[in-house]
């Protein structure tokens, strides 16, 4: 409420009949405004009061959600909606033991087709509590987006991403698959011509083909592991947890062999972070595998290599820096790719399963590099929202 209209309720059995009008005028013009906003939207708005009554709630809004019967203001939210687990989640937002602001997705259907609303939460004290004595001032603001054709698009860039992945890794397969293929031919045509001459062989006399033809089988299952690995979703398990105590856990576990590299740990660690949505098994992998990247970029003279994290925004950045031998921007453009490696040995899909990793977390990871002078791998994750609100109340404290 404005300063205007707080004066004229604290005087108001001194206004004249004239100024009461005014008054009346101005909050209708106020009111006819508000709504004028509220309509023109295209996100739904709904407040309710503590006890789940209709409070206020635009067209957009009584189009999206799914109703039993038409939403009027002054109605029990309960009484109109036609979907239990909305119900539960505004249940829960009203609930006077939830402090924390809530958001959620819910899918249901309507006419042939399902949609997909987004709801986040919010409260607030009205500044009108003391006037109207039977009112406690609370009040729950719900913002409601339909997302279902930004989710349509998400599936259909992610089945595309996926096809055009799945088309790099399987030519990295037969690529791979090739080799080893024309190993165990060329070792039967030896092994055939061997019976040829000499009619019968001992087992000495063909170990020496079959060893060859046994490991190159096994290279072969090798790579079917590795390409089922890269081509199935990821089981993720997220918890709310302590990326800094993750990192530390890692560095730990791998001080000895970077000690044996010759190669300086450094962690740079920002203080009270927010916990973060994470898989630590996966966070960790995907972690070590960047390590291990750096450690073989610095195998020849050892070097430094730094751990930093800090809060940027709504985003955690954690920064993996090497003093190695670094990239070629030609190499740079290819690392994340399946069976990329520019070592002897290596599956070349260590940095595969990082991009997998963070993409399933919802982060990013960018890298950056110089010949001859390092370089940082950057991973970017989301603080959630209820770690964001918390870091909000903070400040304000």
């Amino acid at each position: 409420m404005n300063n205007f209209v707080k004066r004229a309720f604290n005087k108001i059995e001194r206004l004249s009949t004239d100024e009461i009008k005014t008054l009346v005028r101005y909050l209708a013009s106020e009111n006819e405004l508000l709504g004028k906003v509220l309509e023109s939207i295209d996100s739904g708005i709904l407040v309710l009061n503590a006890s789940g009554r209709v409070l206020v709630c635009n067209e957009v809004g009584k189009r999206m959600m799914p109703l039993s019967r038409p939403m009027t203001e002054g109605g029990s939210i309960k009484s109109m909606l036609n979907d239990k687990e909305i119900e539960e989640f505004f249940l829960r937002a009203l609930n006077p033991s939830s402090e924390k602001a809530l958001e959620e997705e819910f899918h249901f259907q309507r006419g042939e087709y399902v949609r997909t609303l987004w709801i986040g939460s919010h409260s607030f004290t009205s500044e009108l509590d003391p006037i109207f004595q039977h009112d406690n001032g609370k009040r729950f603001l719900f913002i409601i987006r339909d997302i279902t054709e930004g989710k349509r698009q998400e599936a259909r860039l992610h089945r595309s991403e996926s096809l055009a992945s799945l088309t790099t890794v399987a030519a990295g397969v037969a690529h791979e698959i090739k080799n080893p293929l024309a190993s165990i031919g060329i070792h039967l045509q030896l092994l055939r011509k061997a019976f040829q001459r000499k009619k019968t062989l001992t087992l000495n006399d063909a170990t020496r083909y079959l060893d060859v033809i046994d490991e190159e089988i096994d290279r072969l299952n090798s790579i079917v592991v590795d390409f089922l690995f890269a081509v199935r979703p990821m089981d993720v398990h997220l918890r709310m947890e302590n990326i800094n105590q993750i990192i530390e856990e890692l560095c730990d576990f791998v001080s000895y062999e970077l000690s044996e590299h010759r190669i300086v740990i450094k962690k740079q660690l920002a203080q009270f972070l927010p916990k973060l949505a994470l898989d630590g098994n996966l966070m960790k992998q995907a972690l070590l595998n960047i390590i291990k990247n750096a450690m073989n970029a610095m195998e020849t003279g050892g070097g430094v290599l730094t751990v930093a994290t800090r809060l940027d925004g709504d985003h955690i950045r954690i920064c993996i820096t090497d003093t190695g031998t670094g990239m070629s921007e030609e190499t740079l453009a290819k690392i994340f790719e399946p069976y990329f490696t520019t070592k002897t040995t290596g599956s070349g899909l260590g940095l595969t399963v990082v991009f997998k990793v963070i993409k399933e977390h919802k982060g990013e990871v960018n890298v950056s590099s110089q010949l001859g002078q390092g370089t940082t791998f950057t991973i970017t994750l989301p603080v959630p929202a209820s770690e964001r609100l918390v870091l909000e109340a903070s400040k304000e404290i």
